[in-house]
């Protein structure tokens, strides 16, 4: 039994990041942020597929976004800083729409 957990686990390991996380679908940002409430501002919703579709996963992992959910502290401050989505790859660019068009994401 032990010999077959091991095995799964190494033949886990070894599937590349594109396989592991393929088909995440939407990801919700600040659901339970008091400041976007207070704001008038829904959750940002991220589409994962989609982006996947568009950029190779080494684009945004781990150098951008560490690849676990929850891991990564995003605010809206910290994207207009230059960080995460704000990044001079992504939405700091002309690859991507600008940040402030904020109906493309919180919705």
């Amino acid at each position: 039994m032990m010999a077959r957990i091991i095995l799964l686990s190494l033949l886990f390991l070894s599937l590349p990041a594109t396989t592991l996380f393929a088909g995440l679908g939407n990801m919700t940002f600040g659901d339970k942020s008091e400041s976007l409430k207070e704001a008038g501002v829904g959750p940002a919703i991220f589409p994962h597929d989609s982006h996947e579709q568009k950029v190779k996963c080494k684009v945004c992992h781990p150098t951008i976004f560490k690849e676990k959910r929850g891991a990564n502290d995003i605010t809206m401050k910290k994207n207009m800083e230059g960080q995460f989505c704000g990044s001079p790859n992504c939405h700091n660019s002309s690859q991507a729409f600008p940040l402030f068009q904020c109906k493309k994401c919180h919705r």
